[in-house]
């Protein structure tokens, strides 16, 4: 009995396991939306506790209030509460701002009661170059944030001189002149002298831009460059040669002349997007700080004081035409015998250094039997701002009567040198002239005639049997007894199919040539490509390294395919324009081709 009854006791404690399993199982879904409605509360809660942590507001500071001459400072414009503020446009006379670009943030911060607080703000960065001394104001400036004009608060910026002289600056330029001291008309040598750091990457954009009031300015030629050295720091000067006049008297500063390039300076770097297969390359860490900006940097040199001083009226020559400079005269004629009637050639030649622009031909005497005419004149340089050469002057006279020598030639100027005026006579040159053949006068009537009249001789009658000289051609082309190939009109046909032929033949050894040339090229490509990617796929590869083989794989890319293409000009625009490429990847590009110009000339 017993046995039997432990057999039915453990019967049931399985039945009774199974009934609660049953009851448990029934209860999970309850379970699991009891669950999912606490999430929702609870996420509710949350975005109904987050608030903003204030208003839309704007600011406006610089980095520094006080900076020298060529130092550069940063302004930065923040606005609160926003991400979405365009860049105001910032200009101030006198000094060269540039936007780097916008930086934004974002934050939440949990406060007492429960409430999140979200913090937004974006920050706007300028660089600001003072190009002279001063002070300055940068106004206030309005912009739209969040729907609303917002307006910063004006800044004073004071650039001083002292620690902004020109050893400070990385680019200044002066005025090299031979005088301070000179007359009206004078033509005086001009160099404009532009010192760049040899540190600083610096771009000529045109010409320096040369204007004054009360000179003339001669057109100013492309520069000469060397490397020099000048108070410890090293220096690339490059020098414009120009010549300058004054044309009015009086104290005067030196033209201002406007020298517009494109300065390199290092700038913070740029947040960077995030690109396939890139991000390696533009978050190497060597590469921080090695990103710049492009800066429009206009220099201007620092006037110098110069006196002009009138011409004197005190023994100025009566044929005096406002040359000024130091001169010689040279006069010859051709030819040198002639009948009267006939026309003289008389060339004058002015040599030496001076003002040729303002000069006239040397003056011929008035002398009774020469009728002379208007001159004409040529001027050959010597240098490369026309105020050293040679100008010749040809006058033509016609003698009326006998003469022995050509008529005085004379020419006056001003020299600076002696501050008096000079005379200058040319040689008398020997000319022979002979009268003009005389008519014999028609007799009186009734007058008996000096000379017997001759009758003229009538002309001879050719005999009808003289012997005609045979012909041995017929008056055309291949009608004589002559072979064909010894007349040269015959060599001269036969060139036409030779000339054809060495051009069909010189035609197709090109092509031959250029097919060839292109498998080679295409294959020389296709080496180099293989050994940057080569490298760009190494894990020990320096940065340098890495950008050079960069920017070599995106030139052989780029020149594969396109024969007229070499791989060592394509720049970063090449390479964007050479396919169709989208937005990220073109930017992409010219970061790296920026990035590499940073490791070269930084």
């Amino acid at each position: 009995m017993k046995f039997n009854a432990n057999l039915e006791e453990s019967h049931a404690k399985p039945q009774s396991r199974k009934k609660k399993a049953a009851a448990a199982n029934s209860f999970a879904p309850l379970r699991l939306c009891v669950r999912f409605v606490f999430l929702c509360m609870l996420t509710l809660w949350a975005w109904t506790g987050v608030a903003l942590a204030g208003e839309v507001a704007v600011s406006a500071s610089l980095s520094s209030d006080t900076t020298p001459v060529g130092e550069p400072v940063e302004l930065q414009i923040s606005i609160q509460e926003s991400q979405k503020a365009p860049a105001p446009e910032v200009r101030v006379e006198g000094l060269t701002i540039t936007y780097v670009g916008p930086s934004s943030n974002s934050s939440f911060q949990m406060q007492s009661g429960g409430r999140i607080e979200a913090a937004s703000s974006i920050t706007h960065t300028y660089t600001v170059l003072p190009q002279r001394e001063g002070t300055f104001v940068i106004p206030s400036l309005s912009l739209d944030a969040g729907g609303k004009k917002l307006f910063t608060q004006p800044l004073k910026l004071t650039v001083s001189k002292g620690a902004g002289t020109q050893e400070s600056k990385f680019a200044y330029a002066e005025w090299v002149l031979p005088k301070s001291t000179a007359y009206v008309g004078e033509a005086l040598t001009a160099e404009l002298h532009l010192y760049v750091d040899a540190r600083v990457q610096c771009q000529l954009q045109q010409l320096p831009v040369i204007s004054g009031d009360g000179f003339t300015v001669q057109k100013i030629g492309q520069p000469q460059q060397r490397q020099i050295s000048k108070e410890g720091r090293e220096f690339t000067l490059a020098i414009f040669k120009t010549a300058i006049t004054p044309v009015k008297a009086g104290k005067m500063a030196s033209p201002s002349a406007d020298i517009n390039t494109v300065a390199i300076l290092p700038s913070k770097r740029p947040r960077m997007p995030r690109m396939s297969g890139m991000d390696q390359l533009f978050n190497d860490p060597f590469s921080n700080g090695l990103f710049s900006t492009q800066q429009q940097v206009t220099i201007r040199p620092d006037p110098l004081e110069m006196e002009i001083k009138p011409l004197p009226t005190e023994g100025r020559p009566k044929d005096f035409s406002g040359a000024l400079g130091q001169f010689t005269l040279e006069t010859k004629a051709a030819p040198s015998r002639v009948r009267a009637g006939d026309p003289v050639t008389i060339t004058a030649v002015v040599k030496g250094i001076g003002s040729f622009d303002r000069m006239n031909a040397p003056t011929v005497s008035e002398e009774p039997g020469w009728r002379v005419y208007p001159p004409s004149g040529k001027f050959q340089a010597d240098d490369a701002v026309g105020i050293s050469g040679t100008k010749t002057f040809e006058i033509a006279a016609i003698p009326e009567a006998a003469k022995t020598e050509l008529p005085l030639v004379t020419f006056s100027f001003f020299n600076p040198s002696t501050e008096k005026y000079e005379t200058l006579t040319g040689d008398r040159v020997p000319l022979f002239v002979e009268n003009a053949l005389v008519s014999t006068p028609t007799p009186a009537l009734g007058a008996v005639a000096a000379v017997p009249s001759v009758a003229p001789a009538a002309p001879p009658t050719p005999k009808p049997g003289d012997i005609q000289y045979l012909r041995v051609d017929s008056g055309s082309w291949g009608g004589g007894f002559d072979p064909v190939w010894r007349s040269r009109e015959f060599w001269l046909i036969q060139l036409v199919p030779l000339s054809a032929l060495l051009a069909l033949g010189g035609w197709q050894w090109r092509r031959v040539r250029q097919s060839d040339g292109e498998a080679r090229r295409a294959a020389s490509l296709r080496q180099a490509k293989a050994t940057a990617y080569r490298m760009l796929r190494q894990e020990k590869t320096s940065s340098g390294d890495f950008f050079r083989a960069a920017i070599r794989a995106i030139q052989l890319e780029t020149a594969h395919g396109q024969p007229n293409i070499e791989p060592g000009t394509v720049d970063a625009d090449a390479a964007c324009a050479s396919r169709p490429l989208d937005c990220e990847t073109a930017e992409g590009i010219r970061r790296v081709y920026a990035a590499h110009d940073e490791l070269r000339y930084a």
